[in-house]
């Protein structure tokens, strides 16, 4: 390609956005900041009423309009009880394993405005105080909760602080760039993507370029429960690319420093015309591409397909190390996603 991804800003672009918190329901913030950045580029975006992003850039023709996509809404947990001891039970916003969180420090965003910090623990997490048997046990809700960082050891002092049930509880994303080109934090499914859309878009900007056709970029806000791109899109697109994290894992093709092309996932393939058309670009432009299948995975692509849109579906994204959990990718694998979303656009 005659354009160049500049690394520096997507990863800058993507730690502000890990560090600013966006459980699915609560991501009118994240979507501002993705707004905000996005001015940079020659098209407007507007803010829809259930809360994504969406704007339209005019391409060099109209006749086969197209959509990017990705999600910022992240995993979380909301105040499901609050007990007798003025600690929090939890319910889950999205899907994630307890074992995953337990020690990890949280943000909980009160009734009343005002924010607290804590820790997700289980009930006997002193050694000194209970049994093996006890430690060993199952995590679940139930034996999982939130100790908060101020006075309270009821349910009425808990209260009196504006935490009600309802409440959202985010985990801290503890992001951490190394000089070895890693990017570890929670929440890469799916910020690592938005940043990959905005690297892309700034490479055509930055060049003086537009797309072949007319897209619509979309950041979507209910992925993680199932339904975030099942609107915000014109009715006569021909092709969506949904951009979302490639599962690293034993048993998979991804890896943490390539972009992957999703062939099938848990709701079935995506479109074969479309996959071999994205791997075709990959291979004449030299990107360092897989192809691979996600066997416990959905995406916003197959909502869009659900809620009955009649288009052609793509799924590409950079590798993520242990997804849902305390994730990592690379710069590689977001440079290499961001050159072959720029591809697609000019193609």
């Amino acid at each position: 390609m005659n354009i160049a991804i500049n690394v520096d800003k997507m990863v800058d672009f993507l730690v502000g956005l890990l560090n600013t918190p966006s459980p699915t329901g609560y991501t009118d913030e994240a979507i501002s900041y993705v707004q905000k950045a996005f001015t940079d580029f020659p098209f407007t975006t507007t803010v829809t009423p259930k809360g994504l992003l969406v704007g339209t850039w005019e391409g060099e023709r109209d006749d086969a309009p197209r959509a990017i996509t990705a999600h910022v809404d992240t995993l979380g947990a909301m105040v499901r009880e609050i007990k007798k001891n003025g600690r929090l039970r939890m319910t889950q916003l999205g899907g994630w394993i307890w074992t995953s969180v337990e020690g990890e420090g949280v943000t909980i965003f009160a009734s009343n405005g005002r924010q607290y910090r804590g820790s997700i623990l289980p009930t006997t997490a002193s050694i000194h105080a209970h049994t093996r048997q006890e430690h060993q046990a199952t995590r679940d809700d139930t034996n999982m909760e939130v100790r908060i960082d101020a006075r309270t050891n009821s349910e009425a002092e808990t209260r009196a602080l504006g935490i009600r049930v309802g409440d959202v509880i985010a985990f801290d994303p503890r992001v951490e760039v190394t000089d070895t080109g890693f990017i570890r934090s929670r929440h890469l499914d799916d910020k690592a993507s938005v940043a990959t859309i905005y690297g892309a878009l700034l490479a055509l900007t930055e060049a003086g370029l537009r797309p072949k056709q007319q897209t619509t970029i979309h950041i979507s806000n209910y992925e993680e429960v199932g339904h975030g791109a099942a609107t915000g899109f014109p009715p006569d697109l021909s092709d969506l690319l949904t951009v979302d994290m490639a599962v690293v894992a034993p048993k998979q093709e991804s890896d943490e420093f390539s972009v992957t092309i999703c062939a099938k996932d848990s709701a079935g393939p995506y479109h074969m015309g479309f996959r071999r058309e994205l791997e075709e670009l990959a291979k004449q432009h030299g990107i360092p591409y897989k192809t691979d299948i996600y066997p416990y995975y959905g995406s916003d692509g197959e909502a869009y397909w659900r809620a009955g849109g009649n288009v052609r579906v793509g799924l590409i994204g950079p590798g993520v190390d242990a997804s849902h959990h305390y994730e990592r990718t690379h710069r590689d694998a977001l440079k290499h996603t961001a050159e072959l979303i720029a591809a697609y656009l000019l193609s």
